[in-house]
């Protein structure tokens, strides 16, 4: 049985997912997502209330994700695996524009870190997910998305970003293995995708792939050797009551895997999903077993965390993002969050 992977090798410790691009409602409506700067800001350091100085950091890694994009036409296309209307190379570069737009996104990040106490952060960047439908080859699979990290790297290096972000590596977008039969190979996909990530380096070290599959999702333990370097477990307990958070942490701990955090907007004015969130805090500082009696360990201080804290949210009252929204309105789980992100018991 392995434990948890080691916070020591400094991979990650709080990993945040940052939504760009579009999520497509279930009746096609676009939904834009993006971050400016004094978003980013409250993620990055907490500041005491009375004193109004700086007393913590909040997140240490920041993924930027995308799930849809608009093509030409203003039409919504997915960039996970989707038989509908999956995404193309254009639709591929539309989505990258977005990370880099100018005071949006990496820009916005950037900007935040040189207005915080914070010398640099760390920044992940999603893949969009080749389809068959769209390249019709496991080879021309693997090269569109090469070539799509090529020319992330090239815009990356030509824009003064490296003063505050840390470019640490790409994330998987797909959250499970899809199998084909036969035709098409994703395993041979995501390893050789990802040995062609390990291959690029920054700041002479080489680049890293992570990966954050469901509970139950096929091939979810498989993570090593598909080469990735680290990989997160989401419980899916808080949307789905038949999930558990007890079976995803011990499936994790057994498969040396992070765990991720779930949580949306919701917290903020619905108390049963309030108080899903407190029972994942809760599981996490103190460990336990799950239904089968298998172990797992307080993944709140020995594991990595991955934070799903949903996207952007435009309503009659503004633009919401949980996190922001929790921040803004001093709610107190923000601060519950900022002590358990620096293990704090008190």
């Amino acid at each position: 049985m392995s434990p948890y992977p080691s916070l020591s090798k400094g991979q990650i410790d709080q990993l945040f997912l940052a939504y760009t691009g579009y999520s497509i409602g279930t009746d096609g409506t676009p939904h834009y997502q993006f971050w400016e700067p004094t978003d980013f800001l409250p993620l990055l350091t907490h500041t005491d209330e009375v004193t109004g100085c700086v007393d913590g950091t909040m997140f240490t890694d920041f993924l930027f994700l995308a799930l849809g994009i608009l093509n030409e036409s203003g039409e919504g296309r997915f960039l996970p695996r989707n038989e509908k209307a999956p995404a193309n190379w254009n639709e591929w570069v539309r989505y990258q524009n977005e990370l880099f737009l100018c005071d949006r996104n990496l820009d916005a990040l950037c900007q935040a870190v040189q207005r915080s106490s914070l010398s640099s952060t760390n920044v992940w960047i999603a893949l969009p997910y080749p389809n068959p439908q769209i390249f019709p080859s496991d080879h021309l699979r693997i090269r569109a998305v090469v070539e799509w990290i090529c020319l992330f790297l090239e815009n990356w290096s030509n824009r003064p970003l490296k003063c505050c972000l840390n470019l640490k590596g790409f994330y998987w977008l797909q959250e499970s293995l899809y199998e084909y039969g036969g035709a098409f190979d994703d395993r041979f996909v995501m390893t050789e995708v990802n040995r062609e990530i390990h291959a690029c380096k920054e700041n002479g070290v080489p680049l890293q792939s992570i990966w954050i599959p469901y509970q139950l999702a096929n091939g979810w333990n498989e993570w090593r050797s598909l080469g990735f370097d680290l990989a997160f477990l989401q419980p899916n307990a808080y949307f789905n009551p038949q999930r558990s958070i007890s079976q995803a942490a011990a499936s994790a701990y057994e498969n040396d895997m992070g765990v991720m955090i779930e949580f949306d907007l919701a917290v903020t004015y619905d108390q049963a999903k309030r108080e899903k969130l407190l029972e994942y805090l809760r599981l996490g500082a103190t460990g336990g077993t799950d239904a089968q009696g298998r172990y797992f360990g307080p993944y709140g201080y020995e594991s990595p965390l991955a934070w799903y804290t949903g996207g952007w949210f435009f309503g009659k009252n503004g633009r919401k993002q949980a996190m922001v929204s929790l921040y803004q309105s001093k709610d107190p789980l923000y601060d519950v969050i900022f002590r358990y992100l620096n293990g704090i018991t008190e």
